[in-house]
């Protein structure tokens, strides 16, 4: 139906509407043919179908319906477009209800309404569907001032209200979910809360193992086959089973089925809701496990703690019968006339056997604590005399050790109450604790009154505890790690023993500490008062107590002796490191009638020894102060003039994988504490032979491989480089003394290398993985990162020992591979050069082609006098001097006016009278091969630039001889016109046309071609 000619141009801008509009056939509906509306309803439907907006019109007492192309996604799949020109009660009778009664208050006059996010339930995707909007009926006044129609202007905000019903949604289940204990309470939380919104959940089912947890709807899920991989799926009509796959799974933990509403659409918002409320589930899960799993560990290591305690009490009582059938019958010995070495002996004993029982009473001590046993017992005690004492008994220890020892302990205003051994203990912990961490300085030993209680502090300028072990200071049997003392002997329960001693004690103890300059522990007790059951004064201070502390700290301090009295004997030289001395001493007299022992406390002063002079062997402790003994064996094993000397290590810790760690670590042999005589002396004379035995096969074969000209390398058949060569050294920069070096070595390429090297390098390994022998070209980048290229030759052989090495030769082809590469360059250079058609094309292939070959920017200046030239040709084309780089100005200039600097910053070529210059990314040098090459190619140019020139000579020729040829014809055929025209000669008529020539300034050719085009003469 053709439009009525008002609408034309509205109808053209509503896009689909208008043209719907346009072609409906509107004299079938009430509101009759366009021609005919009034102009109330002529603007109305102007403004709708022209809006971006959605607008729907409602005309007449039947509320025809009229709407624009944003109102259609509203109508759904099912309404449009049968709505247009139909009654709105036809169109919607499942919202009437709501929507009627408004339209109709509008069309009687009460005025227009507004609705916001208003539900409505559509059906118009075949569907009852959940839908809500934010609209408005306005009244349209037509021209009796009557309402005609409404004017409605919608917006749907459905997306925006179940988003947000979602979110919420998952809010709570977040919430809900984070303080589970249990997968099966995770579960139960979330169905729960799922399902509280029943508008999206209406029903939720977990199957965790055998077990299902539901909440929602009453639904008979039985039959439903809910298997899933990694994605969910639909598993029947209304339901959507997503897999619960804990953070770090590969498979499904459960399956969380869920019911879907009927009145929402399965898009993919809808599943992604599913999908993450099953993956907020599956985090709850993986956490509640990891509580219940760190619960029990909880429970086992209280168990074990208690079962710890339990062991410790009684191994206590156990070593104390022993340590007193030692004690006992050694202290009687020593009160009888003895030889003194037999003597020495004894007092060795008793001293051991004294720390032995020290570490049993800590031990027991901490069983009493634990089980609630250790009770204080009161008594009055003068603090100052009582620390006084302490700190005096102590003086001999922290004179031999060279540290200065200040008391200042004022007499306090009253008496403490406290259990005078446990005070005690705290005092010699502390001093033991100082002693052996203050390598130089003073200890300082401080108590004064504060109120109601005591305040000792200890100060000492030592070492100083890293402030991220502060907090950890007072745990039982913990050890600050990294810091130097003067023995690395101890159990770790001093410093937690004071602390529990303290707390008995109704005391606090604090700690600051500043590394390097030293330690602060403040102790505070109160005074206490006394009550029914205490007792007088305790002596304390009982040899019991003091002897065993004292005795130790001496032992850290004793000073060596008889260093160098062995210095020129003829018996084997071991040097001894072990900070124990007692054991030092035992060491010395037991292996001293065969070699020529020299002792030191500690790894790095062993160090120190051996780099002075070499012993023939080493046997060292494990655990020692400052350097310990794997740190001494690295160091060892790390110098080239000391890798091949013997060393033993001694260690307490027994057991295979402790000696295996020792060997991995490079000793010949590893021998675990207490250990017999006869198998020591054992032990140390086969190491030493075989040592020697060593020695002379490496010596023959360290004259051969270090006089080799190629690099050489022996690895293990684990890879482990244990021998190069100097010259492997200087081809690869990585010497002697380095070794061992250990994969990934350091002068390959890595994975971030040039791909093609990398590819080479990755062919190579397993090449020689296969192979037991062979030989490969691969690059490898030296220590200061520029890339060397070698022949690499192996060979795999079987050592004396039965193991595999593997020996490698690597000689240097860099400069052989960089010429062999330049001359294939410059072959197909010079193929492209006698190639190029013209000028142009030459010099484009000359400035990218000597790029590649000689690896520098180019240029080329043509042919000219004047210096510097106005211009000259670059890669990017023709440029002005002054446009360049200073440096490559300067080079070229240098260079041209014959500066020979060394090395040079580029090449300067002549080739037929262009002058070419390659300007080097950095001053290098250039050989008598590459010179040559250089000077070839600039020859082949200076060939190809008289080839272009011939040639563009030659078409010049040809040119000029065509234009002739095409004159004459032309002027011959003028003349032939001028001779059949004027019947005249054939000079005559030449004649002619000279004289038009040269009368009217114009040349003949053209005078020609005006006579042929026009037929007639030039006047």
């Amino acid at each position: 139906m053709k439009a009525a000619g008002w609408a034309a141009g509205v109808l053209d801008a509503g896009g689909e509407m208008g043209a719907l509009v346009g072609a409906f056939d509107w004299a079938a509906t009430p509101l009759g043919p366009m021609d005919d509306w009034p102009q109330s309803l002529r603007t109305a439907v102007s403004v709708c179908l022209t809006s971006r907006f959605p607008i729907l019109l409602w005309w007449g007492p039947e509320l025809v319906m009229i709407y624009n192309d944003a109102y259609r996604p509203i109508l759904g799949a099912s309404k449009h477009p049968v709505a247009l020109g139909a009654p709105g009660r036809a169109i919607w009778p499942e919202i009437w209800d709501v929507i009627g009664p408004m339209l109709r208050g509008v069309m009687a006059g009460e005025g227009a309404t507004w609705s916001d996010d208003q539900l409505l339930l559509l059906d118009r995707n075949g569907f009852l569907e959940e839908c809500y909007f934010t609209f408005s009926y306005s009244p349209i006044v037509d021209e009796s001032g009557a309402t005609g129609g409404v004017f409605c202007a919608v917006t749907e905000t459905t997306e925006k209200l179940v988003g947000a019903r979602r979110l919420a949604t998952l809010g709570r289940l977040a919430a809900g979910l984070v303080d589970t204990v249990s997968p099966e309470q995770a579960c139960a939380r979330a169905v729960d809360v799922l399902t509280a919104n029943r508008d999206d959940v209406p029903f939720a089912e977990v199957r965790l193992g055998g077990e299902r947890i539901r909440a929602g709807e009453a639904r008979d899920t039985d039959g439903l086959d809910v298997a899933v991989g990694r994605h969910g799926r639909t598993v029947a009509p209304g339901y959507y089973a997503a897999p619960v796959i804990e953070p770090g799974a590969t498979e499904p933990t459960a399956v969380l089925v869920f019911g879907v509403s009927d009145r929402r659409p399965f898009d993919d918002g809808y599943r992604s809701f599913l999908d993450l409320s099953a993956g907020h589930l599956a985090t709850a899960i993986s956490g509640a496990r990891a509580y219940v799993a760190q619960q029990r560990r909880a429970q086992a290591l209280a168990e074990l703690d208690a079962a710890k305690t339990t062991f410790f009490s009684n191994i206590s009582h156990e070593l104390r019968t022993p340590l007193t059938l030692i004690l006992g019958p050694v202290a009687d010995a020593l009160d009888e006339p003895l030889p003194e070495r037999q003597r020495s002996r004894l007092e060795l004993i008793a001293r051991s056997a004294g720390r032995l029982r020290k570490l049993v009473n800590g031990m027991l001590d901490f069983a009493r604590i634990e089980a609630g046993r250790l009770v204080p017992e009161p008594a009055p005690v003068d603090l100052a005399r009582a620390t006084t004492a302490l700190a005096h008994v102590f003086a001999p220890a922290v004179e031999r050790a060279g540290l200065t020892l200040v008391v200042d302990a004022p007499r306090l205003p009253r008496l403490s109450y406290l259990d005078r051994e446990m005070w005690d203990r705290v005092v010699l912990n502390l001093l033991s604790n100082a002693v052996k961490y203050t390598l130089d300085g003073e200890i300082r030993v401080e108590l004064r009154d504060v109120g109601d209680a005591a305040e000792l502090r200890v100060r000492d300028t030592g070492v100083g505890i890293p402030a991220d072990e502060v907090p950890r200071l007072f745990e039982r049997f913990h050890r600050v790690r990294g810091v130097e003392g003067r023995t690395h002997e101890g159990s770790g329960i001093g410093l937690a023993m004071v602390a529990e001693l303290l707390r008995l004690l109704d005391g606090t103890v604090e700690v600051e500490s500043t590394v390097g300059e030293g330690t602060t522990f403040t102790v505070r007790v109160p005074y206490g008062r006394p009550s029914a059951g205490v007792s007088g004064a305790r002596p304390g201070g009982h040899a019991e107590v003091v002897t065993p502390y004292v005795e130790e700290a001496l032992s850290w301090t004793a000073p060596l002796d008889r260093q160098d009295e062995h210095r020129f004997s003829d018996r084997p030289r071991l040097l001894v490191a072990e900070d124990n001395r007692d054991l030092r001493d035992y060491l010395r007299d037991l292996l001293e009638p065969h070699y020529a022992v020299e002792d030191v406390a500690d790894g790095a002063e062993a160090l120190v020894r051996l780099r002075a002079q070499r012993p023939d062997m080493v046997l060292a402790d494990v655990m020692m102060p400052r350097l310990d003994g794997f740190g001494l064996l690295a160091a060892i094993r790390a110098d080239p003039d000391l890798r091949d000397l013997p060393v033993v290590l001694l260690s307490a810790r027994a057991g295979e994988e402790a000696a295996a760690e020792g060997f991995a670590a490079g000793a010949d042999d590893y021998l675990v504490k207490p250990f017999s005589p006869v198998d020591l002396r054992t032990r140390l004379r086969a190491n030493l032979d075989r040592a020697a035995a060593r020695s002379r096969d490496a010596a023959w074969r360290a004259a051969i491989v270090h006089g080799l000209h190629d690099g050489v390398a022996i690895a293990t058949g684990s890879g482990v480089v244990i021998e190069v060569n100097e010259a492997f050294g200087r081809i690869t920069g990585y010497g002697p003394e380095g070794v061992p070096y250990t994969q990934p070595y350091p002068w390959l390429p890595g994975p971030d290398a040039d791909p093609a090297e990398w590819a080479l390098i990755e062919d190579a390994a397993l090449v020689v993985h296969d192979d037991p022998a062979g030989q490969v070209e691969l690059p490898l980048r030296h220590r200061d990162g520029h890339t060397v290229w070698v022949a690499l030759a192996w060979s795999a052989v079987k050592a004396g020992d039965g193991d595999t090495l593997v020996v490698g030769t690597v000689r240097d082809i860099t400069r052989e591979r960089g010429l062999r590469e330049r001359r294939t360059a410059a072959a197909e250079l010079a193929a492209v050069l006698a190639a190029a058609p013209g000028p142009a094309e030459l010099l484009a292939a000359t400035i990218h082609g000597f790029a590649d070959v000689f690896g520098g920017t180019v240029l080329v200046i043509p042919p000219t006098r004047q210096w510097p030239p106005d211009t000259v040709i670059t890669g990017e084309g023709t440029t002005g001097w002054t446009a360049l780089p200073e440096a490559v100005r300067d080079g070229l200039t240098a260079a041209r006016g014959g500066d020979r600097t060394d090395p040079p910053p580029g090449l300067l070529l002549t080739a037929a009278d262009h002058t070419v210059w390659v300007h080097f990314p950095a001053p290098r040098p250039v050989g008598a091969d590459e010179l040559l090459l250089a000077h070839l190619l600039a020859d082949v140019l200076a060939t190809g630039i008289d080839r272009a020139a011939r040639e563009a000579s030659r078409a010049n020729t040809e040119e000029n001889l065509r234009a002739a040829i095409d004159s004459h014809r032309f002027i011959g055929q003028a003349v032939g016109i001028l001779m059949e025209r004027h019947r005249l000669t054939a000079a005559a008529a030449f004649e002619r046309l000279r004289a038009a020539s040269q009368r009217r300034n114009i040349k003949l050719r053209d005078i020609a071609d005006h006579v042929i085009a026009t037929g007639e003469e030039v006047s």
